[in-house]
């Protein structure tokens, strides 16, 4: 099996859920021994820079090789995150054009599949195109009047290039509907869900303290991730409630959204894993209050780290969070405030008996050990499809 995989930044050189999975991706099938040339977008790095840094030491590099290219600067124009996208495309075609014939399949993620569907369609690549647009984030609920203008704007391009590939990415629960209803054939949607790095499992849940609570949220300061809505519930929680909690922030929340009380304790940015880790494992509860997600990793690695979850129902997020923890249907300010107050009061045994659920669920269905296999079995029916 030889793989073509494209994304538009990969972890660590760009930040982002998208660009880790690019990251693990290319982690795992080069270990499973499948040939990967991984094309990724980053400002003057050197030929042959990706395998001498730390974070790519697991890989192996008998079988994968790596190109990068920058992205286009952005333009000020509306619309311009997909001209500028289309642009990207553009490029790494150019670049890899000579290589096609060396592949079985071309695996693009987020809107780098344009050029290859183009030059499919008018009978210049002859091997399938898959995409993965992971959450489609586009056709879930926006957050605000300004949101959902910027959905509008993408959902021409993201339906273009859902039906104009070969095969299609899905995580499974929300994301299925989403797709059927665009309009692509059940057989060519390719579920199967992401995953975690076996590093994250612990061996068992911290216990939880029968008078204690700490809470975690892990991401950008932005209304999509309803921090706005968290942070209102915690407001209010904070203000009727003197229970003993801790609530964390790790992420670039700024400084004039955030809340001053002893109880809040606000990291910033963090990039070192291991100080994510250690947050993540002396906490009890990963709260996720999105407007629109796919299957976030942060609740991977909550669930990894023995914590119950609080999120919402948007996604594939019911496929992680179902007896572990409480599925919101909206991020509601008093919905979420409720959840909270819930896992503050539900009994010691019983809090521990949902962090359990969450390890164990990881442990048997998530990790990126185990979903490479399925997805490798997925991706080889695809290719054998186009002979």
């Amino acid at each position: 099996m030889r793989i073509l995989l494209i994304t538009d930044g990969i972890y660590p050189f760009v930040m982002g859920g998208m660009q880790k999975y690019a990251y693990y991706l290319g982690k795992f099938l080069s270990k499973a021994g499948v040939k990967v040339h991984l094309v990724h977008c980053a400002q003057d790095l050197a030929p042959g820079a990706e395998m001498a840094r730390a974070e790519f030491q697991g890989f192996d590099g008998r079988y994968i090789t790596f190109e990068s290219l920058p992205f286009p600067a952005a333009s000020k124009v509306p619309g311009h995150y997909i001209s500028d996208n289309k642009l990207y495309s553009n490029a790494v075609l150019e670049l890899v054009r000579d290589k096609l014939a060396d592949f079985d399949l071309v695996y693009c993620q987020g809107f780098t599949a344009w050029a290859f569907i183009e030059a499919k369609e008018q009978g210049n690549l002859d091997i399938p195109v898959v995409s993965n647009l992971h959450g489609y984030e586009m056709y879930q609920r926006p957050p605000s009047l300004k949101g959902w203008l910027g959905q509008w704007l993408l959902r021409s391009a993201t339906k273009r290039i859902t039906l104009g590939s070969d095969a299609v990415v899905s995580y499974g629960g929300h994301i299925n509907s989403i797709l059927f209803g665009m309009g692509v054939p059940p057989e060519n949607v390719v579920e199967c869900p992401l995953g975690v790095e076996a590093s994250w499992l612990v061996s068992a849940p911290s216990p939880t303290s029968d008078t204690h609570r700490e809470f975690v949220f892990i991401g950008r300061d932005e209304r999509r991730k309803g921090v706005h809505e968290l942070t209102l519930a915690l407001k209010a929680l904070l203000k009727k409630s003197k229970a003993d909690i801790k609530f964390h922030f790790i992420g670039p929340i700024l400084e004039g959204h955030r809340l001053i009380d002893d109880r809040i304790i606000y990291h910033g940015a963090v990039h070192e894993e291991e100080k994510i880790k250690r947050i993540l494992r002396g906490a009890d509860v990963l709260v996720c209050p999105s407007y629109s997600e796919g299957m976030p990793t942060v609740i991977m690695e909550g669930m990894s780290s023995g914590l119950a979850i609080i999120a919402t129902d948007v996604g594939a997020v019911n496929r992680q969070v179902h007896g572990n923890g409480w599925l919101l249907p909206a991020p509601d300010v008093n919905a979420i405030r409720h959840a909270l107050e819930k896992a503050i009061e539900l009994p010691t045994e019983q809090l521990d008996a949902l962090k359990r659920v969450s390890l164990e669920r990881v442990r048997d269905n998530f990790t990126w050990e185990d979903v490479i296999s399925r997805k490798l079995k997925l991706l080889e029916e695809i290719a054998h499809r186009g002979n």
